[in-house]
């Protein structure tokens, strides 16, 4: 970790020194790169011309540029922005060959990474306080992953599997001040970077960690009391919206298909009362649990927005009421709006959804 730290504090005025590698895609079967002043190299070759057109192929596990193979790797960099599937992307493209697949990776400053996340994970209506918030985690989840990559090859991904980033498209001023306004910052707790989650609305009270995703409880990821969220959309749901659910979809949608519930209940609850493990009885007689997550999975995450909910058996279904969307742990988006709204800034946020952290600027 420090010398992660000591190389990202180094390179203040150097940003090729805050690199992260970012995994966009892979090169499945073509892949078209344009631009203006494109230049390549390969493991097999250097272009001493430019392009504004690269057309990549792979064929047989190998990597092919105009009928010639480029080896296991390609390198594709501009003063310009560089686009690829009609996204733009500050830094270079790197084709890496990994487990026969060949990898489409950009390596860019940190910093302008950022520009391409906080846009896609919280709205750039909402009050800067909360999208420096935002920020904070966004730049401590990242540097995490350059301290602990997804790969040799890459830190993290572009999609939600890690943090949702779409390169220089749709720049927006509110998310480029936030992230100016908190440069170099993460989130520590004691002498180490913080783990850092965040959802979109806890529905009045956060989770701890340990009932999401098991493992020791980090103190700082334990349930707070959020009174600042309830102008989210989904604060209090229901599903289905009007009706409810027949016996026999039920147990369709939970994989017991030609069976019907008969009964179903929640048998353990988290602290902060969600759905840890549930009893289900089916017509046929066969009795079974699932856990919260997994139910909320089956019937899909869009649909059941969280595990902070109450079943209620009807004559003819059941009805889901629940709180909140997403899995509750760490900063609550809507939550840290509601505090922006009330005038707190982004230090009073952090500090109200990860006690005990403390902000450090690393560069």
């Amino acid at each position: 970790m420090l010398a992660i730290l000591l190389a990202l504090s180094a390179a203040a005025r150097d940003k090729p020194g805050r690199e992260i590698r970012v995994l966009l895609g892979e090169v499945n079967p073509k892949l078209t790169i344009a631009g203006s002043g494109l230049k390549m190299h390969s493991a097999r070759k250097k272009f001493g011309k430019s392009f504004s057109a690269i057309e990549l192929s792979v064929s047989g596990g190998k990597l092919f540029f105009k009928e010639k193979d480029m080896g296991a790797w390609a390198r594709v960099s501009s003063k310009a922005p560089i686009a690829i599937n009609g996204k733009s992307y500050a830094g270079k493209i790197f084709i890496e060959k990994s487990s026969g697949r060949f990898l489409v990776i950009n390596r860019l400053d940190l910093e302008t990474y950022l520009e391409g996340v906080i846009k896609n994970e919280m709205s750039v209506k909402w009050p800067l306080e909360a999208l420096k918030a935002q920020t904070v985690l966004a730049r401590t989840y990242a540097v995490k992953k350059i301290e602990q990559p997804r790969s040799e090859k890459y830190d993290l991904a572009a999609t939600v599997e890690d943090q949702v980033y779409s390169g220089l498209r749709d720049q927006d001023p509110a998310s480029l001040d936030a992230i100016k306004e908190t440069e170099g910052e993460v989130l520590f707790y004691n002498s180490q970077l913080a783990d850092v989650f965040y959802h979109s609305c806890c529905g009045g009270r956060t989770e701890a960690a340990e009932y999401v995703w098991g493992g020791y409880g980090r103190t700082y990821l334990q349930p707070v009391k959020c009174d600042s969220c309830d102008q989210c959309p989904y604060y209090f749901w229901r599903y289905p919206e009007t009706g409810a659910i027949s016996p026999q979809d039920l147990a369709d949608r939970l994989g017991f298909q030609g069976d019907a519930v008969s009964k179903i209940e929640i048998i353990d609850m988290s602290p902060s009362q969600r759905a840890l493990k549930l009893k289900v009885e089916l017509k046929s007689g066969r009795q079974t649990e699932i856990s919260g997550s997994d139910f909320r999975l089956r019937l899909g995450r869009d649909l059941v927005r969280s595990t902070l909910f109450k079943i209620r058996q009807e004559p003819d279904g059941f009805i889901i009421f629940g709180s909140g969307s997403g899995h509750g742990v760490g900063l609550c988006q809507w939550g840290a709006k509601g505090m922006a709204d009330q005038e707190k800034n982004y230090q009073e946020i952090l500090e109200r959804y990860f006690p005990g952290t403390k902000i450090k600027k690393i560069y």
